[in-house]
C-alpha cells in the first residue's frame, strides 16, 4: 500500500449541482485510487466554453496488489 499525490483538473458540467459536486469529484478520483484527503484549490470559468474548470489536488491510497500484506514477508 503507498500514498500518492496528484492534482487533476476536472470540467465541472452545469446540470451538476453544488451539492452533488463532493460525489462527483469522489467518483472521479476513484479511478486513481482510494481517497484519503483532497481539496478543490482552483476554480476557473472559461465564458467561451461556458464551462467551469476545477482543480483537486488529493492523496490517494494505492493499492499494490489486492490479497497482499503490506509486509512482504508475510506472503
Amino acid at each position: 500500500m503507498d500514498l500518492e499525490f496528484i492534482e487533476l483538473e476536472l470540467d465541472w458540467p452545469s446540470e451538476i449541482g453544488l451539492f452533488e459536486l463532493k460525489n462527483y469529484i469522489l467518483s472521479k478520483l476513484i479511478d486513481y485510487g482510494e481517497p484519503l484527503r483532497w481539496a478543490i484549490t482552483s476554480l476557473n470559468t472559461h465564458s467561451e466554453k461556458k464551462v467551469q474548470i476545477i482543480t483537486i489536488e488529493a492523496v490517494l491510497i494505492i493499492n499494490q496488489a489486492k490479497g497482499k500484506d503490506i509486509n512482504p514477508d508475510l506472503n
